[in-house]
């Protein structure tokens, strides 16, 4: 989407390539940072449409490519760990996505090429994956990259807790015949496991770190290497020379890129229309348009970047009552509340799957605001008068903030009484994600460019990502055996049962809204900008013209 979309409104459908990818890929596994860590930008972007600034000169073909110079980058929010199997906010995600690589990777057309791997083949049966690596690849440390490395790597999240060990339920055995040879040996057909490669939470990393609980000097095979880093102010890396492909076509081609951990995204902007740096990413809604209609500025958008969502704990009252939530939900008018979050920008939705994807349900909407349906089910769930909760809003997200008073306020005219509290996002972590202390509130998730991750990860008890309590046996049935399944049609077909259940149960998760990324960079600033998971950033063919 991200390349395909920019300048774009978001898109009503997606391309037949990616369609064609998505069912090859079968279901694909899981990668998806969820937005609730970090989401960087997400905190004051949004803006869908429309393309704008110098975008002509954005694009100029690689072979104008300029070597050196520092690129100035204004960052939305800070860097948080440098673990990639660990840490999942979308602020990490970025730089990282420039210092390791993976087997596989995605490409901008949502097709998985071999990439650490220089081949991938399936058996017959989907359950062994066999690749060559490719050979000649050297880690920042200058260490060679072997089967060994892939095998430490693949074995340190399998046998640890970390954010893909669930995927290893289905792994039989992981194996390196010889150096440049590695083998996956699956229980079962498990069609998302191929997609989980592609991810940030399978990338490789050198054995002796592959043996550490956590690893805080990350080195990766990747066009650019960590140099330094400053606690919520900065974070530094330098481009790799011996890097396996590096080419005068396809670069990389600058010397360092600084990121400035700027969390305001007024000073941000006013930083950025100052001179002082080169890109900026966050830029927030009702700024939008400004940037877009700046002809000096660069205006960049990829749709979709992350899927904000009211959340419910069904485990605590009254949102343990399926009536009480289904009055919250007839209360609230969805367009009027991403109105108010997004300024125009962005799509409300009733499905987890990526708007335009086969897997999208066309028969199922957002409830449309309707107060007689919504008194008549605080009347079934013995609440006629209304009721009260707290609403937990994590403060960077300033426009889940805004969405939240949109959507208390209507509450408000039932008598449902959503105290908002805006708090911290590591308390919003701590408390909300954690300790489930809580009763309602909102956050994202990110790069859900496959279902396994909207359907599963954060809807399935067994999911990683899951905190709402909410469950149902048919729904969990039906994204179980989705994970089983290869063919499109029918994995669709689930998905759309799924999307029946999810709307109709009104499970904890009320679906808000899908928003886009929004970029600003000067005109010497070249290249592509974001990465095809729509939310992370590669710098690998970006180069300053100046």
């Amino acid at each position: 989407m991200q390349r395909n979309s920019k300048g774009s409104s978001p898109p009503s459908s997606y391309s037949s390539k990616r369609r064609a990818f998505l069912g090859a890929i079968g279901v694909t596994g899981v990668t998806a940072l969820a937005g609730c860590t970090g989401g960087g930008a997400d905190s004051t972007e949004t803006a869908g449409g429309g393309g704008g600034g110098s975008d002509e000169t954005a694009t100029a073909a690689p072979g104008n490519a300029k070597m050196g110079g520092t690129l100035q980058w204004g960052g939305a929010v800070p860097v948080q760990g440098l673990d990639p199997h660990i840490d999942t906010s979308a602020a990490s995600k970025r730089v990282l996505e420039n210092i390791y690589e993976e087997l596989v990777r995605l490409q901008d057309d949502y097709t998985i090429e071999p990439h650490l791997a220089t081949s991938l083949e399936q058996s017959e049966n989907n359950t062994l994956l066999s690749m060559d690596l490719r050979e000649g690849v050297t880690f920042h440390d200058g260490s060679e990259m072997t089967s060994e490395d892939v095998l430490a790597t693949y074995e340190r999240v399998q046998n640890g807790d970390f954010l893909a060990t669930g995927f290893f339920e289905m792994v039989e055995e992981l194996r390196a015949p010889d150096d440049y040879t590695f083998e996956i040996k699956l229980t079962q057909p498990f069609a998302p496991f191929i997609a989980k490669m592609a991810t940030a939470e399978l990338a490789i990393m050198p054995a002796e770190n592959a043996a550490k609980d956590m690893v805080e000097d990350p080195i990766g095979t990747g066009p650019y290497q960590f140099e330094s880093r400053e606690v919520e102010t900065s974070f530094t890396m330098t481009r790799y020379e011996d890097y396996w492909g590096a080419s005068d076509e396809d670069g990389p081609f600058i010397d360092e890129i600084v990121k400035s951990e700027i969390p305001d995204p007024s000073v941000r902007l006013q930083s950025f229309s100052a001179g002082e740096y080169d890109f900026i990413n966050g830029i927030a809604p009702k700024d939008a348009s400004q940037v877009q209609n700046d002809s000096s500025v660069r205006f960049e958008t990829q749709f979709p970047k992350s899927l904000v969502y009211l959340g419910l704990n069904c485990d605590r009252a009254p949102f343990d009552n399926r009536d009480a939530r289904l009055a919250l939900d007839y209360a609230i008018d969805k367009e009027k509340v991403a109105e108010a979050a997004l300024y125009g920008t962005g799509q409300t939705t009733a499905s987890p799957a990526t708007p335009g994807s086969p897997y999208v349900n066309p028969d199922v909407s957002p409830r449309e605001r309707d107060l007689d349906r919504a008194q008549e089910h605080l009347d079934a769930a013995g609440m006629s008068d209304g009721y009260s909760a707290t609403f937990k809003i994590p403060q960077s997200y300033p426009t889940q903030v805004q969405g939240a008073e949109v959507i208390a306020a209507d509450a408000a005219e039932v008598g449902i009484d959503l105290q908002i509290q805006q708090i911290t996002w590591s308390t919003w972590l701590s408390d909300v994600y954690s300790n489930r202390d809580f009763q309602a509130t909102t956050s994202s998730y990110l790069a859900l460019w496959y279902p396994d991750v909207s359907f599963y990860k954060f809807l399935h008890p067994n999911g990683a990502f899951f905190f709402t309590g909410w469950e149902n046996e048919e729904y969990n049935s039906l994204v179980e055996e989705a994970r089983t399944i290869y063919d499109e049609d029918e994995r669709a077909d689930l998905y759309h049962q799924a999307t029946e259940i999810l709307h109709e149960d009104r499970s904890g998760h009320l679906l808000l809204w899908w928003q886009p990324s929004i970029y600003a960079a000067q005109p010497a600033y070249k290249g592509p900008v974001g990465a095809p998971d729509g939310s992370t950033l590669q710098f690998h063919d970006n180069w300053l013209d100046r």
